[in-house]
């Protein structure tokens, strides 16, 4: 029965990495890169993130005042200041109206507002100013429309989780002296052929990085199936506190803020200094359809440090809400967690690092998984050929 059992595992274990394996493939290398996305992408376009002036930056309002007056067009719904001297700030934009935006993202001076660069995040364009977003959206969502592509990457998250469970249970030995049995399958036997290097490194890699790729497995269906899957479930162990965005009714209503970029910074500054935050200010945001602002502060950046938001109301500015990881339930702080985990920015520079090697590892133990089943495929056919056809039963 335990023999069935086991032949069954076996074949759900290949079927679903075959299944798997290019998209996992995919999905390891993209996020390898985006990692250090933002390093990556300041490398590749310096005329869009540094600049040759020199002085005190404009007030955030008139930052994008310029900027909407350089396409009469658009307006500006997001501003992040630069993050040190003679670099550029970024603002995401809107057009005014329904039409398709020919881009969403300007990069502009913060000392003269003039406009240094224009993309639009996500386009499906491996030129150099749109690698690094084309790269996000391949990670995701294969650039498959939405939902599509990110129901598709959840589902092969969902597999791949289960498939971690599966894996690990096919390690281990049957019979006696189960742990010095068990401790070869951590290693990698040397002068080895091609399937039995392939074999030891992936099941060996696999082992050695379990605990990191259930993480990343977890985490990838938190990000692509979040209302769909992953908050159903962690709500049945943990009450999951409200958002702001769950508490406010949006609207359709095309408006515009009741007060200025300049004074939701100033509020907003004044009341992480109430809370006792001693961070910079990484961006500002305006919500049309829930009229309020989102404001994010930051240890460092955005891509390697701890961020804390506030929401103020678009119309006077009073405090809405607040969202700093590790405030609430036991569910608020295992889901708020998800996206820090998956990017490694949870544990700083070391922790992107972490990633970007985990990625890479990903790629490898999908592409040895293939060639075990290749190897055994090839094998057992050509064990079948020098066989020769069976021979006829006995009359």
């Amino acid at each position: 029965m335990n023999g069935a059992i086991r032949k069954g595992f076996v074949r759900l274990h290949r079927y679903a990495g075959l299944a798997m394996a290019g998209f996992l493939a995919i999905a390891g290398l993209t996020g390898s890169v985006i990692a250090f996305a933002q390093e990556i992408d300041a490398w590749l376009n310096p005329e869009l993130y540094k600049i040759a002036s020199a002085g005190p930056p404009l007030p955030l309002a008139a930052l994008a005042q310029r900027v909407e007056q350089s396409d009469p067009q658009i307006r500006v719904m997001r501003i992040e200041p630069p993050g040190g001297i003679r670099e550029s700030a970024l603002l995401t934009v809107v057009p005014w109206h329904d039409s398709l935006p020919e881009y969403d993202q300007v990069f502009a001076d913060p000392v003269t507002g003039t406009v240094l660069g224009r993309r639009l995040w996500g386009a499906a364009r491996a030129d150099q100013a749109h690698l690094v977003p084309f790269l996000f959206e391949l990670h995701y969502s294969l650039h498959i429309p939405a939902p599509w592509g990110l129901w598709l990457m959840g589902a092969i998250a969902c597999l791949w989780m289960l498939d971690c469970f599966v894996g690990v249970y096919l390690t281990l030995p049957r019979g006696r002296r189960f742990l010095a049995r068990w401790g070869r399958a951590w290693t990698i036997k040397s002068r080895a052929d091609l399937f039995r290097t392939s074999f030891d490194l992936h099941r060996a890699g696999s082992l050695w990085l379990w605990f990191v790729l259930l993480m990343l497995a977890v985490s990838s269906i938190s990000l692509n199936l979040r209302e769909e899957v992953f908050n159903p479930v962690v709500s049945l162990f943990s009450p999951i506190t409200p958002s702001i965005f769950e508490l406010r009714v949006p609207d359709e209503i095309d408006r515009a803020p009741g007060l200025s970029f300049d004074e939701i910074a100033t509020r907003a500054r004044r009341e992480a200094q109430r809370l006792g935050w001693s961070m910079d200010l990484g961006s500002i945001a305006y919500v049309v359809s829930y009229d309020l602002f989102g404001i994010r502060f930051d240890t460092e950046t955005f891509w390697s440090g701890d961020s804390r938001f506030l929401y103020l109301d678009g119309r006077d500015g009073r405090l809405l809400d607040r969202y700093v990881l590790g405030d609430g339930t036991a569910a608020d702080v295992f889901i708020v967690a998800q996206f820090p985990l998956h990017s490694g920015r949870i544990a700083g520079l070391a922790g992107r690092i972490a990633i970007c090697v985990a990625g890479l590892a990903v790629t490898a133990l999908s592409i040895t998984g293939v060639i075990i089943w290749w190897l055994k495929r090839f094998r057992g056919h050509a064990h079948r050929a020098a066989a020769g056809p069976a021979a006829p039963a006995s009359g």
